[in-house]
């Protein structure tokens, strides 16, 4: 059974394809592979992936993302980022034409067992400093060689990840950006390094391939610069709907716990949205919301079902629309507000609403 909840998401296309023109000025002699795992940040993978055709492949996190692609006609090259776990999974990569990124010996192993008549092309995976995934530095050359021996593999590239690519001035990018190009230059083969943060930042402009994320979905990947100023514009617009106006007087709290009362008597306005929407719980008093056009400021805490907000010097009348997110308000100062970030946000609505 599906019920439909009162808040709506709004998609917008065109925005994407915007999004990605910008990478394409950034980065206009790499191929790119869009990240739409977490389906596409919450915008919906098949939708994201059909919208933008003009992308050279993609990129997930999971093996069932990629083989849903696949099953759906997406025929372009699809990385996956945590690669296989098991000879089954293996398979499907082959299977499906799959290019995993192989992060670990005992993959390595699995690799070696396996016999196939198909070819696969996969990614090493190096960790150069950020401690996730990745093979170790002083293990890369031996796991080259191996990888070198196994008879179907037809083409292996390289791969690493950024730490701290949201700050461009942080010296570790430097650190990672030449541990890894001192073995990407002496095996002289594919590489793909960048995701938005690093695109943007020019963090390592050489590379066969890059693999933007947020900046596609219109939120900045750079600290303390907005998404405006970036150039880049929001793909989702989360609304809901003034339900009720309440003249409450001064000295009345509002919601659960009683964190805010009204400093004088002053409208309140109740919107059918909250945490089971995807809405973040700790926003704090003061976020921003659009009311009809008009920026109103969150007051109290945040229930599952509803907000409340201060409609002092705003026009407003039930049934007006609320816009939480999208063209009038940032996702990125949202999260902020809510000591988290806008993927999270992007990615919990989408789950909750599409």
């Amino acid at each position: 059974m599906s019920v439909t909840r009162a808040a709506k998401l709004t998609i917008d296309l065109q925005a994407l394809q915007h999004n990605f023109q910008l990478v394409k000025q950034y980065a206009p002699d790499s191929p790119v592979m869009p990240v739409i795992k977490a389906n596409a940040y919450g915008h919906g993978i098949l939708e994201v992936a059909n919208a933008l055709n003009g992308a050279d492949g993609f990129s997930v996190a999971q093996l069932s993302e990629a083989i849903f692609l696949r099953q759906n006609g997406i025929d372009k090259p699809i990385t996956v980022f945590q690669g296989f776990t098991s000879q089954q999974q293996l398979e499907q990569c082959v299977s499906h034409g799959l290019r995993p990124a192989v992060s670990q010996q005992w993959q390595i192993d699995l690799l070696d067992n396996g016999s196939t008549e198909q070819t696969l092309d996969i990614w090493l995976k190096l960790d150069t400093g950020m401690g996730r995934l990745g093979v170790p530095l002083d293990e890369a050359i031996d796991s080259w060689r191996r990888i070198q021996d196994i008879h179907y593999i037809k083409q292996a590239g390289l791969m690493m990840h950024f730490a701290n690519a949201d700050d461009p001035a942080d010296p570790s990018n430097q650190q990672q950006v030449e541990r890894f190009k001192s073995l990407a230059d002496s095996l002289n083969t594919q590489i793909s390094v960048s995701n938005s943060a690093a695109i943007i930042g020019g963090l390592y402009e050489q590379q066969n391939w890059v693999r933007p994320g947020i900046m596609l979905y219109g939120a900045s990947p750079i600290l303390n610069k907005s998404a405006n100023e970036l150039g880049l514009q929001p793909v989702m617009s989360l609304q809901a709907e003034l339900i009720a106006i309440n003249q409450l007087t001064r000295g009345h709290a509002v919601g659960y716990g009683h964190n805010w009362l009204c400093p004088e008597d002053m409208p309140v306005g109740i919107v059918n949205i909250g945490y089971g929407d995807g809405y973040p719980r700790h926003a704090v008093n003061g976020t921003p919301v659009a009311v009809n056009g008009q920026i109103a400021k969150l007051i109290g805490r945040v229930s599952m079902d509803s907000i409340a907000v201060d409609l002092r010097g705003i026009n407003a009348k039930c049934g007006d629309a609320v816009e939480l997110w999208g063209k009038q308000v940032s996702v990125d100062e949202v999260a902020l507000q809510s000591d988290t970030i806008s993927y999270e946000l992007l990615c919990n609505t989408g789950r909750f609403l599409s």
